[in-house]
């Protein structure tokens, strides 16, 4: 609701699509300044079904991808119990193309934590916050790794994602761990099946159980900002989310990856379109959930979470 305050009239609207259209200009063409390189895995296809067989109605998600909430479309795919279900593309873009996705990156530091507390390499007081710089730092004094050798080995070969790279400031910097991450459009879908199944993809168990919820639990006073992830008090909308322990990612601009663990659904999409005070970032994941023809009960959030780190 700042923001809405701060941008409204003309000269913010301009500000906001002018940044934008920067964004997507550097993502659409290659870096040119310094990187350091996250290895992958075997950067296999991910399975399809129809729509119908995962309990969805493919009109009303096609009626979704041209909502006027889907204005501007680059990406939007469905994904339910580790299936693609649905997938559309606009505007030069494909699963394969190469984004960086801003604050996306978040979470996979916030995977990473929790990886390393498990293996028992990472001293910290407590998680509160979300203060990057010294996450990653205490990553690599734990692990005698560098951040992106430890992402690498310990999880995004382990999706079996393409090779990605971190964007950096300068030469021989530090690599950025809450943002500049390039990789594929669909390898952030891996990222969405791990948070959807509790740390688990491929039926590995890639994560320490319960460090999903633990990453649900507020960071912030308003309950707004989970650790790495967004919670249901951060979304600006016309209505709540349909789901009560949906969490997101929040990319630059329009980019959203939406992701419901109680229905094992998620929902990536980006738009070349500013990001706008007005635009409603509850209405796409709605109208997916709401194109379920059968949805569980809601689980209680946190109830059974596992204490990783003692003390927290």
């Amino acid at each position: 609701m700042r923001l809405r305050a701060a941008l409204i009239g003309v000269g913010g609207v301009a500000l906001l699509a002018a940044a934008a259209l920067l964004w997507f200009g550097n993502t659409a063409r290659q870096w040119s300044g310094p990187r350091v390189m996250v290895n992958g895995g075997d950067a296999g296809g991910l399975p399809r079904v129809p729509p119908q067989q995962e309990h969805l109605d493919p009109s009303a998600l096609d009626a979704a991808s041209r909502d006027a909430a889907a204005e501007g479309l680059q990406v939007m795919i469905v994904v339910r119990h580790d299936y693609i279900v649905f997938e559309r593309y606009g505007h030069g873009l494909d699963a394969d193309t190469m984004i960086d996705s801003g604050a996306f990156a978040q979470s996979l530091l916030a995977l990473s934590v929790g990886i390393a507390a498990h293996d028992g390499k990472l001293a910290m007081p407590s998680l509160t916050g979300f203060d990057a710089p010294r996450l990653r730092a205490a990553i690599e004094s734990g692990t005698g790794q560098s951040y992106p050798d430890f992402l690498s080995l310990r999880l995004w070969r382990r999706l079996n994602a393409a090779p990605a790279w971190i964007a950096l400031p300068a030469a021989g910097a530090k690599a950025p761990a809450d943002c500049c991450f390039h990789a594929r459009v669909q390898d952030w879908l891996r990222v969405a099946m791990l948070l959807l199944d509790d740390g688990n993809f491929e039926g590995k168990a890639l994560v320490p159980p319960g460090w999903v919820e633990r990453m649900r639990r507020p960071t912030s006073a308003d309950g707004s900002a989970g650790f790495g992830v967004e919670l249901i008090a951060a979304a600006h909308g016309a209505e709540p989310f349909a789901a009560e322990d949906l969490l997101f990612l929040r990319g630059p601009g329009r980019w959203r990856l939406w992701v419901v663990p109680s229905l094992r659904l998620a929902l990536l999409f980006g738009s070349k379109s500013a990001a706008s005070p007005w635009w409603d970032e509850t209405r796409l994941p709605n109208l997916v959930i709401r194109a379920l023809s059968e949805r569980p009960a809601q689980r209680s959030v946190g109830s059974q979470l596992q204490q990783l780190v003692p003390g927290h």
